[in-house]
């Protein structure tokens, strides 16, 4: 089955590029910097010379940034329970109780991860809601009212969904870490797992072989799926062959910053993948700029850890959740 996005998604996404996002002043002490490992590689995709920016600051951990049709840029606070907008000059509340829960439910209450649908519509790995939710208000006039697509597996509520991906036939695909529930609350699961959502609302479960599964992507052509696995005794980023059923083959390890992982900030968390199949994946460090095969190209170093990240849909900027704060690297795009 072809799992190339569908004319309507694709016109969707290109249309972005005519309503590009604010712009911003360069960070004169900006938080990240360039290490090529490929020099070639890097000047490819950040020029000849590195640029980044600080779009704001002040949240408590940030999260699942997204570039919405008209070019704005969301980012979900997880601890705060809301999600944030850059608006050309700082930010404003957007979203409030992203996680369908009282502040006080836990540490972690709010939304992580985000991604539109094939209808450009917003879902939300929702850790204190422990499922995965489609806000029912249009972009234009975000609401705090949800339908749930996700909620149980085998009559067990989940952990705490914490990022997705949405597949071309509409199918969501999100991971399950436990980060979000009330301490001492060990769930009901009794393992961390890999799901799909078909668009009928079955869910399957994919894999339940990570210990901390965490970011998520999918390859270009839809037939490779990237999992991030934020565990210190398992740091590793990997790549498995994805059947027409959503079966999954044998995953090879593409990163493996084990050995890293309690000596520089981060883990393997959140990922993006351009459309030439490169990955742009959080590690200890900052972004790690792999191929397919895990050839590293370059590091994104950065001061503190970076969660997620996310790319415009021109490819010309790549968008970093840093700690409490947005970031922007800038791309030359294809």
């Amino acid at each position: 089955m072809n799992r190339l996005l569908p004319i309507g998604l694709l016109l969707l996404l290109l249309g972005c590029r005519s309503a590009p996002a604010p712009e911003a002043t360069a960070d004169p002490t900006p938080p990240v910097r360039l290490e090529a490992v490929d020099p070639a590689a890097a000047q490819r995709w950040f020029g000849t010379e590195f640029v980044s920016e600080t779009l704001f600051d002040g949240m408590e951990w940030s999260e699942g940034p997204l570039v919405l049709p008209d070019g704005t840029v969301i980012c979900s606070d997880v601890p705060n329970n809301h999600i944030l907008a850059w608006t050309g000059t700082g930010s404003r509340v957007w979203l409030s109780n992203s996680g369908a829960v009282p502040n006080d439910y836990s540490n972690e209450p709010g939304s992580n991860g985000l991604a539109l649908d094939r209808e450009g519509r917003l879902l939300l790995a929702q850790h204190g809601g422990r499922r995965i939710a489609r806000m029912d208000a249009p972009l234009a006039t975000p609401e705090p009212t949800y339908t749930a697509l996700a909620e149980y597996y085998d009559g067990k509520r989940f952990n705490s969904p914490n990022d997705l991906v949405v597949a071309a036939d509409g199918s969501v695909l999100f991971t399950d870490p436990p980060y979000g529930l009330p301490q001492g609350d060990a769930g009901e699961m009794g393992f961390n797992g890999v799901y799909r959502v078909d668009p009928r609302g079955q869910v399957t479960l994919l894999t339940k072989v990570y210990s901390r599964p965490n970011g998520i992507g999918l390859s270009p052509d839809g037939r490779t799926l990237y999992i991030a696995n934020s565990d210190g005794a398992r740091a590793i980023v990997t790549a498995t062959p994805l059947a027409d059923d959503f079966s999954l083959g044998e995953p090879k390890t593409i990163i493996d910053a084990t050995e890293l992982a309690d000596k520089e900030p981060g883990y393997p968390d959140g990922l993006a993948v351009a459309r030439d199949g490169t990955i742009f994946a959080t590690s200890p460090g900052g972004v790690w700029v792999v191929r397919p095969d895990g050839t590293l190209l370059a590091k994104i170093r950065s001061e503190g850890p970076v969660s997620n990240v996310c790319l415009s849909p021109g490819e010309d900027w790549l968008y970093l959740t840093n700690d409490n704060r947005l970031l922007r690297v800038k791309l030359n795009p294809l």
